[in-house]
């Protein structure tokens, strides 16, 4: 299922919990991971500079709170502990290699997303930025330190998959 958000950015939903703003494709190395409330400013930033980054893709979580309940219901009604469970994280974050990076950026004063991680096994790295309101300039300072961290763990696949470091 395909929407439209704001800005003309054009989405991809499995679920109402969380959307991937950019879909990954078989070179991705880092997903962005965001909640809906983050400034529109900074989410179509982001998305603009990674637009035509093949290594990057970005989720977008509009309802934090269900997609967390959503896992927590399937993990409990597992049989096994090895098992997928059949969840929206989890079809959301299959198609992306164990390998892969999740960056979550948290605008709040407690993480939300971090339990991602768990899922399917990725690392997760966390950015905290500022939820306040903020001049154009401290959002763009806020985006450029995040696409900072995005290129760092970008070279960081890079390197171990094609040097072996």
């Amino acid at each position: 299922m395909h929407f439209q958000a704001a800005g003309g950015v054009v989405m991809l939903a499995i679920s109402e919990s969380a959307v991937w703003v950019k879909a990954p494709c078989a070179e991705v190395g880092v997903v962005i991971v965001t909640r809906g409330g983050l400034p529109d400013y900074i989410s179509e930033r982001l998305h603009g500079a990674i637009d035509d980054w093949d290594q990057v893709a970005y989720l977008q979580v509009n309802h934090a709170v269900a997609f967390l309940n959503d896992w927590l219901r399937a993990e409990s009604g597992k049989s096994a502990p090895n098992l997928d469970t059949h969840c929206h994280a989890s079809q959301l974050l299959r198609s992306v290699s164990k390998g892969c990076y999740l960056l979550d950026i948290e605008d709040g004063p407690s993480p939300q997303l971090t339990w991602l991680g768990s899922v399917c096994g990725h690392k997760l790295h966390v950015v905290r930025i500022s939820g306040a309101e903020l001049s154009t300039a401290a959002m763009d300072q806020q985006v450029a330190e995040v696409l900072a961290k995005v290129s760092a763990l970008a070279k960081s696949i890079l390197e171990e998959r094609f040097i072996g470091v």
